[in-house]
């Protein structure tokens, strides 16, 4: 189960809890081809990046999204087997930045789910209206760490979780156990 905690490791601890396999029969493969068609004029692509480590390293693959707008993602898998994805841009951003990273969300979740374009439009802006709402609260709250943060777990496939502060939005896709 997908839990979305607060302080600097949250990213971390997300990405820890995925599960090894993708629901629904979609592997990692077909999440890039999907998530490539489908997010049109952004012209996505994912690329290896150069990985130095110590050791044996985390077993894991990673894709780099590359695309024209300055989105950073990134794609993890084991094998064939979908691990994560993650998008994310650094606030403020202008409203051209936030169209583009809300396509590279949508993409995502019909690339993950097949949903049709509608449905995960609506869901696109719920989310992004709850996270606004709880950033907002938080910071009236005056908390330590200020953030919008918000889980859904979607058609029992997928976990997603979004995650608004002042200095960036991120947005990510598990596998759900």
């Amino acid at each position: 189960m997908l839990r979305i905690l607060t302080g600097m490791g949250a990213l971390a601890a997300l990405l820890t809890l995925a599960a090894p396999a993708f629901a629904a029969g979609v592997g990692c493969g077909g999440f890039k081809d999907a998530m490539l068609k489908d997010s049109g004029d952004l012209k996505a692509e994912f690329v290896r990046p150069l990985v130095v480590s110590r050791g044996g390293g985390s077993g894991l693959d990673s894709y780099d999204l590359v695309t024209r707008a300055k989105i950073d993602g990134v794609l993890r898998c084991q094998g064939e087997s979908f691990v994560s994805f993650e998008a994310k841009i650094a606030m403020p951003a202008d409203g051209d930045l936030i169209a583009r990273f809300d396509a590279v969300q949508r993409a995502a979740l019909i690339s993950a789910l097949g949903w049709a374009p509608a449905r995960v439009e609506k869901r696109v802006r719920e989310m992004a209206g709850e996270a606004a709402d709880y950033l907002r609260a938080s910071e009236e709250r005056g908390d330590v760490a200020v953030s919008g943060k918000v889980e859904d777990h979607l058609a029992g496939a997928i976990d997603v979780g979004l995650i608004w502060t002042r200095a960036d939005r991120t947005f990510i896709v598990l596998p759900n156990e």
